[in-house]
């Protein structure tokens, strides 16, 4: 009988990426040999007891030969980083050295960089306005296009999405009530037909909740003109709402909202527009800026870890045209396995999609600035790989 091996999935213990958090602990050492070496080893544990308590990652792998239980390891491993270490203890008890340290502990993310060759299409859809009559000093009412805009711009800047501008389009009727097409499972149908049309993976949209200004003094307003004084800056809200939804199943995959405030400190009549070289010198332009770098940070990372995704447009032969552009970063000879795409219902008889691994790997032979092409060993029509199939890279 053939050995069989089994991999119990990684169980991930671990704060969200990047946290920061002060941690002690204890590391020990068996005095044996030079004490200079028996306190290193003692600091070299205490660290790796404090990295394990930020980001733990177990890992179990068992091997049988006929029937027989031939290897069981479990292996333990932390991403952590650990700086500002301060050692507050050390004494030597019972045959044993130890050390008692405080550091500053930051979890990495659990996919690096490295590992993302793709960067995964992405399209972000106009942003709503839910109380239009809150832009009309400043005359900020561009916001729907020109903010959405500024986040297409930062992402693909940021090198790991390939952002599509689909601003001209608004995936919320009532901005108000948004995410309110969803189902009860978070779910947005309209998201899968943009994807669907741009061929995109993903799908960014939002709301931008408030605009409002705080209120005047009752006669500053009036005394200041009277002196021929600019008028005084007011303190202004602002609040923005951001939804990342799947392309393929309409689930969705972040929610966050986002708030500032900052002082417009523009003349009231003045026609400034959101996202000018004006807007942005002014106080409340600078508060938005730094929201708007923090959002395009959280969507980068939510979809760090996703695996890559493309369509299959045409499948003949051994050869399959993948909806891919040479923007993902596809180059000859990578490979990608392929999975058939299915519709199953839940007990609400409710329509989900199923992905079922085909056990089959594709080569990729061109790549086109829209699309490439890739062979298999065995024809599309024996695998019944068709259109809207999908190919996978994680």
């Amino acid at each position: 009988m053939r050995a069989l091996l089994i991999l119990i999935p990684a169980l991930v213990l671990a704060w969200p990426a990047q946290a920061v958090q002060m941690v002690e602990a204890i590391g020990s050492a068996p005095v044996q040999g030079a004490i200079s070496h028996v306190r290193s080893q003692a600091l070299k544990d205490a660290m790796h007891q404090a990295s394990l308590r930020a980001s733990a990652q177990v890992r179990s792998t068992a091997l049988l030969s006929k029937g027989v239980m031939a290897q069981d390891d479990v292996q333990v491993r932390s991403t952590a980083q650990l700086r500002n270490v301060e050692v507050l203890w050390e004494e030597q008890t019972d045959g044993l050295y130890e050390v008692g340290i405080r550091a500053e502990v930051a979890a990495d993310a659990m996919c690096p960089a490295s590992e993302q060759r793709y960067r995964k299409a992405v399209a972000v859809a106009g942003f709503g306005l839910a109380q239009p009559q809150q832009a009309t000093v400043g005359q900020l009412q561009n916001v729907e296009q020109d903010l959405p805009r500024v986040l297409v711009n930062s992402l693909n800047n940021s090198g790991v999405v390939h952002a599509l501008d689909a601003t001209r389009i608004s995936l919320y009727q009532d901005p108000r009530r948004a995410p309110s097409k969803e189902t009860a499972q978070q779910r947005l149908t309209t998201s899968v037909a943009l994807a669907t049309q741009l061929g995109a993976q993903y799908v960014v949209s939002g709301v931008v909740r408030d605009l409002s200004l705080a209120d005047r003094a009752s006669n500053a307003g009036e005394w200041r003109a009277r002196l021929g004084l600019p008028e005084a800056s007011r303190p202004r809200q602002f609040v923005m709402d951001v939804f990342v939804h799947d392309g393929l199943s309409g689930a969705m995959l972040f929610q966050r909202s986002y708030s500032a405030v900052g002082q417009w400190n523009a003349p009231s009549v003045q026609a400034v527009g959101f996202g000018s070289p004006q807007f942005w010198q002014t106080g409340y332009g600078k508060e938005v800026r730094q929201v708007l770098q923090g959002a395009v940070s959280d969507v980068n990372e939510v979809l760090r870890c996703q695996p890559f995704m493309a369509r299959i447009v045409q499948a003949r032969g051994n050869r399959l045209h993948i909806e891919a552009s040479a923007g993902a970063g596809i180059r000859p000879g990578d490979k990608f396995q392929v999975y058939r795409t299915g519709t199953f219902y839940n007990l609400d008889l409710e329509p989900r999609t199923e992905l079922t691994d085909m056990a089959t790997e594709i080569v990729v032979k061109q790549v086109q600035p829209q699309f490439v092409i890739a062979e298999m060993k065995l024809s599309a029509e024996r695998l019944a790989i068709q259109r809207d199939d999908m190919v996978i890279a994680w």
